[in-house]
């Protein structure tokens, strides 16, 4: 009992029920004690200051583009709304016979739905604003740009006058250097020419006569090779001999006559059966009484100052037959060597006698040859120095014309720049003044916000169960007229769909099936922007069409209440 008791005194139960359509009724006279055994609580409509600080409560903290004092009107506009749609429902039901409810669900839904709506237009027109604003900016900007050019080229175009004159005078100075250098560029090819002919020819001669000097080096050679193998010690021992053989005797009659010391004169004489000449032995003798010195005057004898008289008196010597080196072998080494050094002698006497004029022409060409070259140097000299001058004027001119071609290009590039500058300037002249104008409307149509967004939250919060006659008299006569009596700003004559949706948008409902009059366009704002579900009333199917036709590419599903998902 006491469990019973304690339930039954602290179990409390709430019964919420809507006083729409026959429910209610049905159920209190099925079941009296509804109404009989509880306690009723009618709530009844908001009254307009409930309404007025539940706006407050949304609006007061909301940040927006108007003054304080339209700020307040508007608080006092919304609560008056939902009182004129409760009103306009009486009307509704007297005309049409249809019942439309208003709840605070409405007014909830009306408030949010305003701060959101009035953000999205803010924002469009505040950005769209912002875009005519930076193009005007741009367009001034260029205007600006475009006189700054026009002085940068005036000042680029005196700077190129300047060029081309330099360049003009460079031009002519080369010009001028071009020619002198052709000119003593033939002169020393000429000179050159010429050089390279004597070279040639010179080259030729002084190889013949290398030539025949070649054939006396080998018995030059083996007489020096001789002479070095004769040690002083041997010239003493050949000295100590008092009769030596004949053939030594002959010998140094040949060193006699080639030193050219005093000789007898030629007798002959038999010796051994062999006619020989008188032998000066004891005069050549005296000539190794230095025996260094003796060797020395032979190895640094003059030989180009032997003559065709030497050679004719020391022929009958040589041509001896005792004058041999095999002879003279076996009479001793020192005679070895002194033979064929005085053979050598006279065999260099005989191929240079036909040389040395040679050589001596040779000498004579190679002067005309040394004054030459000196001539071509100093001819190459001059061109080079001509070159090197027209290569830093070509430098000079190169330089000049790179600069003045900068100069075009910039030029060119400003022309071009300023060109485009004046046909976009020529070109938008007309949009200047939209813009601008339009600039000016940007203020005020973002003023007019707060009581177009008053207008168009309003018809998507309660105009939607209403037909076009009351949407619009809704719209015109009461919300319309309220607005103006508190002098809240707004657009005069304001068409909500324009407002609420665009061109582009209601083209596209259209290709999916929406018809195109008023009505359907509004019904589709309503469907798309409302923040709560639409319930369609769609006795035609059109808006079922529009619908499937919609969010097709979204994967929509169609359900019913037959469907047995739907009823479990």
């Amino acid at each position: 009992k006491f469990f019973y008791d304690r339930v039954r005194n602290m179990l409390h139960v709430v019964l919420c029920m809507s006083p729409v359509g026959d429910k209610l009724a049905s159920r209190s006279r099925k079941f009296p004690g509804l109404i009989n055994c509880t306690t009723v609580d009618w709530f009844l409509m908001w009254p307009e200051e409930g309404l007025l600080d539940v706006s407050r409560k949304y609006i007061s903290g909301f940040t927006m583009e108007t003054t304080p004092e339209h700020k307040k009107n508007l608080m006092a506009h919304m609560s008056k709304v939902h009182s004129m749609v409760q009103k306009a429902t009486g009307e509704y039901f007297q005309s049409y016979r249809r019942n439309v409810y208003v709840t605070p669900k409405s007014y909830l839904s009306f408030l949010k739905t305003y701060c959101t709506v009035y953000a999205d237009q803010f924002g469009r027109i505040k950005q769209l604003a912002n875009n005519i604003n930076l193009g005007l900016e741009k367009m001034t900007e260029a205007a600006v740009d475009v006189e700054k050019m026009k002085v940068e080229l005036s000042a680029t175009e005196k700077i190129l006058q300047e060029a081309a004159q330099k360049s003009a005078v460079l031009l002519k100075e080369i010009t001028v250097g071009t020619a002198a250098a052709e000119k003593t560029k033939a002169e020393v090819k000429v000179v050159a020419d010429a050089a390279g002919e004597k070279a040639t020819v010179i080259g030729g001669e002084k190889a013949e006569v290398e030539k025949d000097l070649e054939a006396a080096k080998p018995a030059l050679i083996e007489a020096e090779s001789a002479l070095n193998a004769i040690k002083p010690n041997d010239m003493k021992d050949l000295k100590a001999l008092k009769n030596p053989p004949d053939v030594v005797k002959i010998i140094f009659d040949g060193l006699i006559l080639l030193k050219r010391e005093p000789m007898p004169k030629c007798q002959m004489m038999e010796v051994k059966g062999i006619m020989c000449y008188k032998d000066n032995y004891a005069s050549g003798s005296k000539l190794m009484n230095d025996t260094n010195a003796f060797l020395v005057s032979l190895q640094q004898f003059p030989k180009e100052n032997i003559t065709d008289e030497d050679c004719e008196l020391l022929s009958p010597y040589v041509d001896h037959p005792l004058f041999t080196v095999e002879f003279a072998a076996k009479a001793s080494a020192v005679a070895v060597g002194l033979c064929k050094w005085v053979k050598a002698m006279k065999t260099y006497h005989e191929i240079a006698k036909v040389v040395i004029p040679k050589m001596d022409a040779l000498r004579v060409k190679e002067a005309e040859l040394a004054a030459a070259n000196k001539k071509l140097a100093q001819a190459q000299a001059q061109l080079a120095a001509a070159q090197a001058s027209l290569d830093e004027m070509q430098e000079k001119f190169d330089k000049a014309m790179a600069d003045k071609q900068k100069l075009q290009d910039d030029a060119d590039n400003t022309k071009r720049k300023m060109d485009a500058a004046n046909a976009l300037i020529s070109g938008l002249s007309g949009e200047k003044v939209r813009w601008t104008q339009q600039s000016k409307e940007f203020d005020d149509q973002i003023d007019r916000l707060v009581g177009d967004c008053a207008i168009a939250c309003a018809f998507m919060s309660y105009l939607g169960p209403f037909n076009k006659n009351f949407r619009d008299r809704l719209m015109q006569r009461d919300f319309m007229q309220d607005i103006l009596e508190r002098k809240m700003p707004v657009t005069k004559n304001l068409d909500v769909s324009a407002m609420l949706t665009d061109s582009a948008t209601t083209g596209e409902w259209n290709l999916q099936g929406l018809p195109t009059d008023d009505l359907s366009i509004q019904n589709g704002i309503l469907t798309t922007r409302a923040s709560r579900f639409p319930i369609m009333v769609d006795p035609q199917g059109q808006g079922l069409a529009w619908i499937r036709n919609k969010e097709a590419s979204n994967g929509v599903k169609e359900t019913s209440f037959q469907d047995k998902a739907f009823r479990n």
